[in-house]
């Protein structure tokens, strides 16, 4: 029989009319086995098509797969190893302008970051003159760095600073 041609089944002889074994059930249970069900029959298309050579390749290829899945499992678990080394960077930053001429704190408040152990940057603009007379003094005012802020101390401007920029940059 040309199984290509067929649909997967599995068929059994029919029970003959006048099947009646007789003893306890194991025995008739046996007795059905051996003149029904082991004379069934398997129908797989194509499978008389498939060689031993095939069947070891195809074998041979699942192995391979699972050795593949394995290493993108353990690659993953590195991968994500590496992702939680990278370190987590808030930065907040802003500009404040019309700093004053003389002396000033100016507040700078901003969403809190995790803690107050942060690094601020302040870059002053300066106006196209300098005068003679002694240069301003910029800075963070001891004892104001805060989770949400700190404060700019500005010592004797004479109008050279126009703005500062400054920027708090938090990393674990």
């Amino acid at each position: 029989m040309d199984n290509n041609d067929s649909s997967p089944a599995i068929t059994f002889p029919n029970v003959p009319d006048d099947f009646c074994p007789s003893g306890n059930w194991q025995n008739v249970f046996q007795v059905f086995i051996d003149e029904v069900l082991s004379n069934g029959t398997i129908l797989v298309p194509g499978l008389g098509d498939v060689t031993p050579q095939q069947i070891t390749q195809i074998n041979e290829d699942l192995a391979d797969q699972q050795t593949q899945i394995s290493a993108n499992a353990t690659n993953i678990t590195n991968l994500t190893t590496q992702v939680n080394a990278i370190p987590v960077v808030v930065i907040r930053q802003g500009t404040v302008t019309g700093v004053v001429t003389g002396d000033s704190i100016i507040p700078i408040n901003f969403p809190a970051l995790p803690t107050n152990s942060y690094v601020i940057g302040l870059t002053p603009h300066v106006s196209g003159t300098v005068g003679s007379s002694g240069h301003p003094t910029i800075g963070i005012l001891q004892g104001t760095k805060v989770t949400n802020g700190f404060s700019i101390i500005v010592e004797n401007n004479i109008s050279e600073i126009t703005q500062i920029d400054w920027v708090a940059i938090y990393s674990v």
